[in-house]
């Protein structure tokens, strides 16, 4: 996604700055802090971002090696193994 935003022309950067933005002072007027992903660097703290398209599908990859990502590092407590039947 970055590489891919970066790529894009200035218009369209400051489009996306711009929606961003607004979303993450949406998120402030609910007293929830967000960030995007690859800034966020307390994510205990703030909600991570992760842009995707359901046009094009761009970002979805992004999103599921967040998830797997979060899941190896927060969740590695919680993980269990467990025998199969």
């Amino acid at each position: 996604m970055r590489d891919s935003l970066e790529a894009q022309d200035q218009s369209a950067r400051n489009e996306f700055k711009d929606r961003l933005n607004k979303t993450i002072l949406a998120f402030a007027e609910e007293g929830i802090n967000a960030a995007l992903y690859w800034e966020n660097d307390d994510p205990q703290s703030y909600v991570s971002l992760v842009p995707t398209s359901a046009i094009t599908g761009e970002g979805l990859p992004d999103l599921v090696s967040f998830i797997a990502q979060l899941c190896q590092t927060q969740f590695k407590h919680k993980l269990k193994e467990r025998e199969e039947f």
